[in-house]
């Protein structure tokens, strides 16, 4: 379902990135993206039943606010496993909790860390993940994730009247050496984590029942 959409960088190994920041176009590397993936009103079929967890794929009306406020809407299709782990942290203790992605109501992103993953004649090439954030159910629950998010929640393809686009929750920069500012213009030093992402990554996702 995915034919013919492709993220600027966003699906990249590591590997793939370190010869991408010699060999593709500056503006290709830094092109910031927003993410979401998110909870499903139903499940439609199931896909690659033999290779890792099963998935599935759903569909459902999503809500995105970007990293300067601005919302979009749509219909949105993705997969996710039915069922999946995370640690969260409860009254200062940790938990495991199993998670249905159907009872998942919003996920709301709160830091990223910078990861470098290459360097060229430039300075050197960073990507931008989320290392916490919080799972809202349709119950009320709240989960307080601290350890990163799973790979089916890294990107994410939305639909309405205007076509469709693909939201990332990280975004690329590029920390020049000439002047050890970063290609965006963003502000911030290049280890630590921030509480605040570039424009067009997404901060919050909320999902809708018909």
């Amino acid at each position: 379902m995915w034919k013919g959409l492709q993220a600027p960088c966003g699906e990249c190994s590591k590997k793939t990135l370190n010869r991408a920041s010699q060999k593709w176009p500056l503006a290709a590397l830094l092109l910031a993206c927003a993410v979401v993936a998110g909870a499903p009103l139903h499940s439609e079929k199931e896909s690659n039943p033999d290779k890792g967890p099963k998935m599935m794929e759903y569909t459902a009306r999503a809500k995105i606010t970007l990293g300067d406020d601005r919302s979009v809407k749509g219909k949105s299709t993705f997969q996710a496993p039915e069922t999946f782990i995370f640690q969260h942290n409860r009254d200062g203790v940790l938990y495991e909790k199993t998670i249905h992605a159907k009872d998942v109501r919003a996920l709301h992103f709160e830091k990223w860390k910078p990861v470098k993953v290459g360097e060229n004649k430039e300075g050197d090439v960073y990507r931008f993940e989320v290392t916490s954030f919080q799972i809202e159910l349709k119950d009320g629950y709240t989960l307080q994730v601290n350890n990163g998010i799973p790979a089916f929640w890294q990107s994410f393809v939305l639909e309405n009247d205007n076509g469709r686009v693909r939201f990332f929750t990280y975004w690329m920069d590029l920390l020049k050496k000439d002047s050890g500012k970063w290609f965006t213009g963003m502000e911030g030093p290049a280890s630590g984590e921030r509480s605040f992402c570039h424009k067009d990554v997404i901060r919050s996702i909320e999902f809708f029942v018909d």
